[in-house]
């Protein structure tokens, strides 16, 4: 009898237990089991979001405390942390498991859940990595580690012409150092990579500027003045900056780049230029004296020039087409290195002349000379002169206050001769100058 009571007994629980199981609600769909806990944080009750924040909270910073170290030829050069390369643990599967844990209809899940008895998930996050943000951190890395070849080049030093040695440089492989730092990153390990170097061997070597210098070409223009004016200043450290520039073989050399007088901050002052054949004060004037001797001097050379400008009104120091002007990014004296050696400029001021010379092989034919005329093909009428009152003259008086200038169209040839005889006669180039109306003041 006391059996059937205990059997009865058991069974009026169950089946209380099974109907309070079917009415237990089921969990907030947008709430995880109140209980629960993943890798030993209590994320019960929590929505996904505010899950996944306590994980990241408990466990990024581990993560971002691991670092990485790279070395070249046993010297520290960088470390970043496991963060620059965006790793971090993705919770989303485990968090999603853990939602559905509370949704699941199981009796006998429901019925722990009824009880209160804690569920813990251990199944490990997803770790993920940035490749993109690898190769960014190693090519910055790389990058300042960089050094490129330096070629063997000729330079003027003491009034000599010598050769400065080459020196190789030094690059990073760094396919390998990202294949690397990946293999670490996948293993959640710190450590040391050796990051491997190539040698970047220099073009030109000592062996290739094993021939004799010569004197290519050479010109020089005349100037006015001292280093008081900013005019001669300006022409002085604009030769400073092309002196002792080397060109290799088919390089094209700019000289605005080098002189760089159109650059902010370039160190040039104002000074007297000409704009539209008319004397006006701007940055840099006087720049284009350098450029035009250097434009002879490469006429001498005969090196291919590839950009050339002329001025809008003749210059003091050049005969009409054999000036060169220089203007922002637009107006550009190039030239390109057509020889199978190195060239070398040297420009040298001094007792009132600027003079430029291109140092090279020289591969022409003895017995050959070269000299080069200019001839007028065209004139432009400057047209009639503009008048300005001016209220200091008499009524009726008239002063001429700037004298027209008739326009002029050049042309240059190179007359080429073998033993002296004449056998080639090239144009170079063909130089327009604007015409320039006069200024009459006129009294009221």
């Amino acid at each position: 009898m006391s059996r059937v009571i205990v059997l009865g007994v058991c069974l009026a629980v169950a089946g209380l237990l099974a109907v309070l199981v079917l009415l237990f609600p089921t969990a907030d769909a947008d709430r995880i089991y109140i209980h629960m806990v993943i890798h030993g944080v209590p994320v019960g009750g929590m929505t996904p979001e505010e899950a996944m924040e306590a994980l990241r909270e408990r466990f990024q910073p581990e993560l971002a405390s691991l670092r990485i170290r790279y070395t070249l030829e046993g010297e520290e050069v960088a470390e970043r942390g496991y963060e620059a390369f965006g790793a971090h643990f993705d919770f989303t599967e485990v968090v999603e498991s853990a939602q559905v844990y509370g949704q699941v209809r199981n009796l006998w899940r429901r019925l722990t859940r009824l009880l209160g008895r804690a569920h813990e998930i251990t199944t490990p996050p997803v770790f993920r990595f940035d490749p993109a943000r690898i190769e960014n951190e190693i090519t910055e890395i790389a990058g300042k580690l960089h050094r490129p070849p330096v070629n063997a080049r000729l330079s003027h030093q003491n009034g000599q012409i010598v050769v400065l040695p080459e020196k190789p440089g030094l690059a990073i492989d760094t396919a390998l150092a990202i294949a690397h730092t990946q293999a670490l990153l996948a293993e959640l390990a710190e450590g040391t990579i050796a990051l491997t170097p190539r040698v970047l061997p220099p073009r030109y070597t000592t062996a290739d500027l094993n021939f004799t210098v010569s004197v290519l070409g050479a010109y020089q223009t005349f100037y006015l003045g001292g280093f008081d004016d900013p005019r001669i200043r300006n022409i002085n450290k604009a030769a400073g900056r092309i002196h002792n520039q080397v060109i290799f073989p088919e390089e094209i050399f700019s000289t605005g780049t080098v002189i760089g007088a159109h650059l902010p901050n370039s160190g040039y002052e104002a000074a007297l230029v000409l704009v539209r054949g008319e004397p006006v004060e701007d940055i840099g004037g006087g720049v284009c004296q350098v450029a035009t001797t250097l434009y002879n001097a490469v006429l001498r050379s005969e090196l291919k020039v590839v950009q050339r400008h002329n001025h809008s009104a003749r210059v003091s120091y050049a005969d009409f087409g054999f000036d060169a002007t220089l203007a922002g990014d637009w107006y550009d004296l190039k030239f390109k290195n057509n020889t199978p050696k190195p060239i070398l400029i040297t420009a040298e001021m001094g007792g009132g002349r600027l003079h430029i010379a291109l140092h090279g092989l020289e591969g022409r034919p003895a017995g050959r000379t070269i000299r080069f005329t200019s001839e007028r093909t065209g004139t432009t009428e400057p047209g009639p002169y503009k008048e300005i009152v001016d209220a200091a003259l008499a009524p009726g008086q008239r002063v001429i206050t700037l004298e027209s200038v008739m326009g002029y169209t050049y042309e240059v040839f190179k007359h080429v001769y073998m033993h002296n005889q004449a056998v080639e006669r090239i144009q170079v180039n063909t130089s327009t100058y604007r015409p320039l109306p006069g200024v009459v003041s006129v009294g009221r």
